[in-house]
């Protein structure tokens, strides 16, 4: 007798399921998808890939970083700066890559 606990399947394997993602969350994504093509969102990544800039170099007191300077604090506060802002505009990334897979999928039946 073989084990209790394992997946069931025909002779052929097993199918994985394949995910439907939810209107809702699409609509959110294709909205925000689409504000990364305005002016505005432009400007507002350019001003947060400055911010990286700075924060890479300086600390947030806007001192140069040095070795006399570069604290642990000060640079768990400059490194949680940067993900923030990166993280930002990953949403925003990744908002464009699912609308982009979803119209794949669906062009591809």
């Amino acid at each position: 007798m073989g084990p209790n606990n394992i997946l069931m399947g025909d002779e052929s394997g097993i199918d994985l399921p394949v995910m439907q993602p939810d209107e809702s969350f699409l609509d959110e994504e294709r909205k925000m998808a689409k504000y990364t093509r305005t002016k505005e969102f432009k400007r507002i990544k350019d001003w947060a890939d400055e911010r990286i800039a700075f924060y890479q170099k300086y600390l947030p007191s806007g001192e140069p970083i040095n070795e006399k300077t570069a604290t642990r604090e000060n640079w768990i506060i400059a490194n949680t700066i940067i993900a923030e802002f990166n993280s930002l505009l990953f949403g925003y990334d990744t908002a464009v890559q699912a609308i982009k897979e979803a119209e794949e999928a669906k062009q591809n039946g």
